[in-house]
């Protein structure tokens, strides 16, 4: 990702939908909403506002097939994840992987399966297979 787009999270779940699959109209997109946001239904219209905020924000494109909008994506998952990841860790671990970390390690209510899941995470980190 070329420059930095902050996704807000209503407009992320539009953004969830677009890259699952795409290209897609609204409607088309407003189907594949989830049926509750935040105790609020999805309509249509508000489906086209966050499309329209998207295409301001250039993480969509839209053109025209067979006479009809459809949207798809600039800019990828794996890239948004990314930059969302860093900015949480910015904002409440002053950017220290460590501090998150350990936080979850000693906070959380990890079960035995996860503690088996970070293990082998660092394990293949060590080995360099990550």
């Amino acid at each position: 990702m070329s420059k930095q787009t902050k996704i807000p999270p209503s407009e992320w779940e539009i953004m969830e939908v677009l890259w699952s699959e795409s290209p897609l109209s609204a409607a088309e997109v407003f189907e594949r909403m989830p049926t509750e946001r935040g105790g609020a239904s999805w309509t249509v219209k508000t489906v086209r506002a966050f499309l329209d905020r998207l295409l301001q924000r250039e993480a969509i494109s839209r053109r025209k097939i067979h006479g009809m909008y459809v949207f798809e994506p600039l800019i990828r998952r794996h890239d948004c994840l990314r930059q969302e990841s860093q900015s949480f860790l910015d904002r409440f671990f002053h950017g220290n992987p460590i501090s998150l970390i350990a936080h979850f390690i000693e906070e959380e209510n990890l079960n035995e399966q996860d503690v088996q899941r970070l293990r082998k995470l660092l394990k293949k980190r060590e080995e360099g297979t990550s």
